[in-house]
């Protein structure tokens, strides 16, 4: 079906699945609603739904670990060079669907070597190309100083480079100078509500949660830069908190086994590895008390705005753009630092402030989510930013 008659904007996200990948999906059926024709090139096992004004276009083929030869390949290290030529095979037809775009927006890249190649082959077809950054900080050490110029350079070709937090902006500053713009990271209400309704009660005891234990969730992927070895040393130090861990590992989990095992969390903490559904998502938040983000380093997180959107409050680290979006003793706990010691401070808090004010916190938050970061208002915003990119040529 051929997308309705409007502006052209070619939408690239290329994973197809995940956080990026829901944020993806609002942003898209946000600016179709404000009458952008929107073409959504993403990988060929996605999981959008379909949305009206929004034509999605398989173009990326991956090797994943749900399937046999996926997971032979990627346990002998062959997952990442395979992906990453798959990915350069798709850009000569990326680059078709960028000539009858008139504009092109990426929503970050997994790789920024990969990203930069991209990029240049985009700006062969002579349409302007806007970046989303979904993450401003190095996660890994190694070749920092190349992936540093990589960014610079890609930086070059961006007509503009759009960020969610001031934070961000101040990183990005070196790459793009004054092309980048803030526009925030939108709520995630209506993500919460396709995984139906979950009841308390028997989230817990599905979970294996004591009624009476104050159960703090981290969700999503689980990466060692999002505080996991951190969370579990504090709980050991709470003994009435539970912990409740919902994601697919990326190195987090190998770093805590002997936490996982250790006397002091025996019977407090329950894992659900791998993707969750929107089914099992919405069991873990209607379990949880809390949702724990103590993010070693962060530009903002779409958890965050999940964990808004189930009316849950948030304990965050004082780092990077997080504290731009929480309200300290409104809508969660901020740490007075980034340590265990102040994390488990937070976590006893919590458990003494009780459900119910853990129930007036979260709704807070859903308040202020809908207030400051409705789709609507970044969808016009994300527009405005393309008309100047088309005025000035």
């Amino acid at each position: 079906m051929d997308p309705p008659a409007g502006p052209r904007l070619l939408m690239i996200e290329q994973g197809g699945r995940g956080g990026v990948a829901d944020y993806t999906q609002e942003l898209t059926r946000a600016l179709a609603a404000e009458g952008w024709s929107v073409t959504l090139a993403t990988a060929v096992d996605h999981t959008y739904p379909p949305s009206d004004g929004v034509t999605i276009v398989p173009v990326f083929r991956y090797l994943r670990e749900d399937s046999r030869a996926g997971r032979a390949l990627r346990a002998r290290g062959l997952g990442k060079p395979i992906n990453g030529l798959r990915f350069l095979a798709a850009l000569p037809r990326l680059m078709g669907l960028a000539r009858r775009a008139e504009i092109v927006h990426g929503q970050g890249w997994e790789i920024p070597q990969i990203g930069l190649v991209a990029v240049a082959c985009l700006r062969l077809t002579r349409t302007p190309v806007v970046q989303t950054a979904h993450g401003t900080f190095e996660r890994a050490t190694g070749f920092l100083r190349t992936r540093r110029v990589v960014r610079r350079l890609t930086g070059m070709l961006l007509a503009r480079m759009i960020v969610h937090t001031e934070a961000d902006l101040l990183r990005v500053g070196d790459w793009v100078g004054d092309r980048g713009v803030v526009i925030p990271h939108g709520e995630y209400g209506g993500l919460a509500s396709r995984g139906g309704e979950a009841e308390r009660e028997a989230a817990r005891a599905a979970l294996g949660v004591p009624p009476q234990a104050s159960a703090t969730l981290m969700y999503g992927q689980l990466r060692a830069d999002k505080g996991l070895a951190d969370l579990l040393d504090a709980a050991a130090l709470v003994p009435e908190s539970h912990v409740l861990i919902g994601g697919e590992d990326a190195g987090a989990l190998a770093g805590v086994r002997e936490r996982l095992a250790s006397p002091a969390l025996r019977g407090r903490v329950t894992l659900r590895e791998g993707f969750q559904e929107m089914r099992e998502t919405a069991e873990l938040f209607a379990a949880a008390d809390t949702v724990a983000l103590p993010y070693r380093a962060a530009s903002q997180s779409g958890v965050l705005l999940l964990a808004y959107g189930y009316a849950r409050p948030v304990i965050i680290y004082p780092v990077g753009g997080m504290v731009e979006a929480v309200l300290d003793g409104e809508t969660g706990w901020i740490c007075s630092a980034p340590s265990v010691q102040e994390l488990a401070r937070a976590l006893a808090e919590s458990a003494r402030a009780g459900h119910e004010e853990c129930l007036r916190r979260g709704r807070r938050g859903r308040e202020l989510a809908d207030e400051r970061f409705a789709w609507p208002v970044i969808a016009r915003r994300t527009a405005e930013v393309y008309a100047e990119v088309l005025a000035a040529g």
